[in-house]
This record gives structure tokens, sequence and C-alpha cells, in this order.
């Protein structure tokens, strides 16, 4: 009895997440419109479409932000002006399964997100040494993409940055589960990251914009897939070895972190400067993991003196 139980169980689980995949494949012509609605530049990488944007005076010192696990191109509104008008040129784009970028069907592991800013950035024509700031997963990609690529890499910046274990049990490690965890991410995906997403600040009422985006891209297909994907195949919770390696390279590296960060404490900042010695660190007061957003002057004025040390 119990043997057909669980077969019985199995069998549910993989029709559930067989139809999940049917669904999220359903109405990929939406996330085309809403291209077309945004108007945005897109490159046409390996893997699909890429969408992103470029401000600032065009013979300015490129500065590529990498936006956050949640993130699209948007949440770095707050910050381009204060780049530009210091005459930088800014260059943000919305990472694999983010915003109105591609929903590719591959692990997104960290070496697929590190081939797309590559492959963006020698779209764009490449050359020159580029500053990368980070915020939360985009902080491991842009470490990441320094190790890889030292010689390209000038400054970096990281905000609010993932990444860091944390101590006990920790559901997400349930969506580990093949079948199980497809199933339960695939319908409720964009529920279960909700109150994740709205614990990025200390008042969420006050920035309610960019959880009103953050809703909208989420809402698009494929986008519950790609999450899942890059839970599972790339190092959001735990860049121990990453952060190591960094703390070899000689890229000048700034750490801005919000004091009331509940996703990735500031407590880790001690970790921080014991991987990363030659690293300066920055606390935010009244902000959480969304620093640049929920204290965006305090955020510029430190990466505004970093980039011109």
């Amino acid at each position: 009895m119990r043997k057909f139980i669980f077969g019985l169980v199995v069998v549910s689980l993989s029709v559930t997440a067989s139809a999940i995949v049917v669904r999220d494949e359903q109405d990929v012509a939406a996330l085309d419109a809403a291209r077309t609605t945004a108007a945005d530049p897109i490159a046409q990488l390996d893997l699909g479409s890429t969408r992103y944007r470029i401000e600032g005076p065009d013979d300015g010192p490129t500065v590529v932000l990498i936006h956050s696990f949640n993130g699209y191109l948007e949440s770095w509104e707050p910050n381009v002006k204060a780049l530009t008008d210091a005459g930088y040129r800014v260059l943000r784009y919305d990472l694999w399964g983010r915003g109105l970028s591609a929903r590719p069907d591959v692990h997104l592991s960290l070496a697929v997100f590190r081939k797309q800013l590559r492959d963006l950035l020698a779209h764009l024509g490449g050359g020159e040494q580029v500053s990368l700031v980070g915020a939360s997963f985009g902080c491991v990609i842009a470490a990441d993409y320094s190790q890889n690529y030292p010689e390209q890499v000038s400054h970096l910046v990281l905000m609010g940055p993932a990444g860091w274990p944390s101590e006990g049990f920790d559901a997400a490690s349930l969506l580990s589960i093949p079948v199980l965890g497809d199933a339960v991410f695939g319908y409720f995906g964009q529920q279960l990251l909700r109150p994740r997403v709205r614990a990025y600040f200390r008042d969420p009422s006050s920035h309610s914009w960019a959880l009103e985006i953050w809703e909208r891209y989420a809402a698009q297909p494929g986008s519950n897939a790609a999450a899942l994907s890059t839970l599972r195949h790339s190092p959001v919770k735990d860049f121990t070895a990453g952060w190591k390696a960094l703390g070899e390279l000689n890229v000048p590296t700034l750490f801005v972190w919000g004091k009331q960060d509940v996703s990735f404490p500031y407590s880790n900042a001690q970790k921080a400067k014991a991987l990363v010695p030659h690293a300066e660190i920055v606390a935010v007061d009244d902000a959480a993991h969304w620093v640049n957003i929920e204290q965006p002057e305090h955020s510029n004025a430190a990466l505004l003196a970093f980039l011109v040390e």
C-alpha cells in the first residue's frame, strides 16, 4: 500500500511538473510584446535576447551595473544620474531570466551569466576596461567576472552582496529536490519570492515602484523556472570559495552594505574583510538588502568616491 501511495505521489508530481513546463512556455509572445513596448535596445546573444540601456557620454569611463537575483535594469534608476552627471558611461542590462531578457532553457550557472556579460560587452565593442557594480547576486557575477577577466576590470563595487551561507536549516534547500521543487516553484514561485523581495527594504511601502516592477517581470513566462534554475546551479547562497579567490586578486574592491540587511546580514562583513583583505567596506545605516535603492545618496557617494581612487 505504501509503495502504491508513493508511486501515485511521484506520478502526480511528474504530471504536475509537465503541466508547469507547458504553462511556462505558453504566451512567450507576451515577453516580445513587452520588449516592444519598453523600446530598449536588444542584443541578440547566443542564448537569446538581452535587454540593455546605455546612458552618459560616449567617451566617459564605462560602469556596468549588474542587478540582483530578483532585480531588473530599472532597479538601478536611483543611481544612474549620479554616475552620468559625473561623466561616466553607464551600461545596465537584464540578466537571463529576469526583466525582459530571454529565459533560456539551460542550467543557469555562474558560467552562463559570466558569458552573457562577456558577450554583451563584445557586442557593444568591448576593448576598454570597465568598472563593475553589482547588487546582491549581481555582486557574485561581478566578482566571478573579475576573477576570470581581471585585465578587463578597473574597479569592483559590491552592494548588498549575496553568497554568504547562513547557519541552520534553509527552506530553499527543499527546492533542490527533483520534481517536487519544480512543482512547488513552478506554481508558487512568485508567491514564495514575494516576501523575500519585500524584505529587501526596511519599509517596502516607501519603494512600491520597485516592487511593482518586480511583480510585472516575475509574472512573465519562464521567470519561475529561471529563478529555480539559478538557485540550483549558481552559488547564490554560498560564494565563499569565490570570495577567497577574489582576495588573491589585485582588483580594487568596495563593499557597500546595509546595516539592516536581513537577506545577507551585515555581520558577514567580518568574513568579507578576512577573505578579501584589500577591500574597503562602507556600512550604510537605515538600509536593508537593496541598499542602492533605499539609501541612494549614501550609496552613490561611496561609489563615486571609490571610482576616482
